[in-house]
């Protein structure tokens, strides 16, 4: 089955024009096994939802709850990710997409946001939790790799205003042996169904997912 694995939806990510409703609803449409909902988990869009970590935590979970009650009823799993956003002197922006989380994970490790590139993927590590760095060769917005040893894979971005870097991503990848996945980055309700990576079908469930990486680290992907 297909699974975006970078998903967006607007009442987190205000850059996305797509509710939780109509997501379901057009990956539903496309054919999909399963989505996983990595909205942004970053300082800048937490502090819009409000000025303490317990306003921010409850309106990222509110929204993945909403996604998940509409995926349950159309019989479309909506799994939990998210795509966490830090900082370096470096790179004021470094996003990395998390897998395998559940809802206690993210209230037990409260302003993500906060953490250096290391200290994120310690806790991912000790909570067997995949960490991913989005779109690495993202230079038109000033993304680059960063450092693969706190990491354990990377993304083929299918986002249509950008460029894949396909061949750049799979070097990166092959050289420092990480893990592959395949998105869409969807925001607008076009993208649905342009980009996926493939799994057998009983893989809908975050837990499963990491699993099934661990063991096929180079798993199918596909794109329009």
């Amino acid at each position: 089955m297909k699974i975006d694995t970078h998903t967006h939806t607007s009442g987190v990510s205000f850059c996305s024009e797509v509710t939780p409703v109509e997501f379901v609803e057009k990956y539903r449409a496309a054919g999909y096994g399963a989505v996983f909902l990595t909205n942004h988990y970053s300082r800048l869009y937490m502090f819009r939802y409000g000025d303490t970590w317990e306003k921010q935590i409850k309106i990222y979970l509110d929204e993945y709850r909403k996604a998940k009650e509409a995926g349950d009823a159309a019989g479309l799993p909506v799994l939990l990710g998210a795509e966490v956003a830090i900082s370096t002197p470096e790179s004021p922006y470094i996003e990395f997409l998390l897998y395998g989380i559940d809802e206690q994970f993210l209230l037990d490790n409260p302003r993500l946001y906060d953490k250096s590139q290391a200290e994120l993927y310690k806790i991912c590590h000790d909570n067997n939790v995949l960490m991913f760095q989005s779109h690495p060769f993202r230079d038109e917005q000033g993304h680059f790799p960063q450092d693969p040893e706190f990491m354990d894979g990377t993304e083929i971005n299918c986002h249509p205003y950008f460029l894949r870097h396909e061949e750049q991503v799979r070097a990166f990848a092959d050289k420092h042996n990480l893990m592959l996945v395949c998105g869409s980055d969807f925001h607008y309700p076009y993208q649905a169904g342009i980009a996926a990576t493939v799994v057998p079908d009983d893989i809908a469930s975050p837990q499963r997912f990491v699993r099934y990486l661990r063991e096929h680290p180079r798993p199918q992907i596909w794109y329009k």
